[in-house]
């Protein structure tokens, strides 16, 4: 009788644990070819995991790969949020709002995000694709974030916040792909310069929108 309540159990955390595994293969593989450039042959036997294990969990090698970039997007949202909750409220006004979210994006490692979903959503010589499905993703971000930001800021009008959101993460998605356009997506000291030279202005172009007249 034990073992038929314990069974389903360690089934599910097996199933769970292979899931992983198979994720895990699949962004190492990724980051080892720059893109998504593996068989399910290949993804099964680095996650150590059947052929068949990896279809009992996902419909498609394509399922695999947007999972997992979907499982990195949830990643850098979780280290955003830390980062602003970690942060002291400041005086509740919307310039200390912005103070809070532009320093939040600054720490996070961005380009290396950037690069990584364009390497995975990018077409072979597709620069289109990837540039679209790169504002979809900060689209996304930023009405999540929005309305979690709106929930945490009762004393700012709400239309305050998105507005600053959205002007926010979309200039973002601006310094993104003009930072792919210009980069390559390359990752070394002088393209992560041309990032945060482009975040800076980025940042210095908003925030004077939201200072007093002089």
């Amino acid at each position: 009788m034990t073992s038929v309540s314990i069974a389903p159990d360690r089934r599910a955390e097996l199933k769970a644990r292979h899931r992983q595994a198979i994720l895990d293969a699949a962004d190492s593989l990724i980051r080892e070819r720059g893109k998504p450039h593996f068989s399910v042959d290949e993804l099964a036997e680095r996650a150590n995991v059947s052929r068949r294990t990896v279809f009992n969990h996902f419909a498609s090698l394509d399922d695999v790969i947007m999972m997992t970039c979907t499982q990195l997007l949830s990643a850098v949202v979780d280290e955003f949020r830390a980062a602003t909750n970690a942060m002291p409220q400041g005086d509740g006004s919307i310039e200390a709002l912005f103070d809070r979210i532009t320093t939040a994006l600054s720490a996070i490692d961005l380009p290396t995000v950037v690069a990584y979903l364009c390497g995975v959503l990018a077409a072979d010589g597709d620069n289109g694709r990837s540039h679209s499905a790169l504002n979809d993703v900060f689209s996304r971000a930023t009405e999540q974030l929005s309305r979690e930001i709106i929930d945490r800021s009762p004393a700012i009008d709400p239309f305050e916040v998105a507005v600053l959101m959205s002007s926010t993460m979309n200039g973002v998605a601006v310094v993104a792909t003009r930072w792919l356009v210009q980069t390559g997506g390359t990752l070394d000291a002088s393209s992560r310069r041309v990032w945060n030279d482009m975040l800076d202005r980025l940042i210095t172009a908003i925030r004077h929108g939201y200072s007093a007249a002089g």
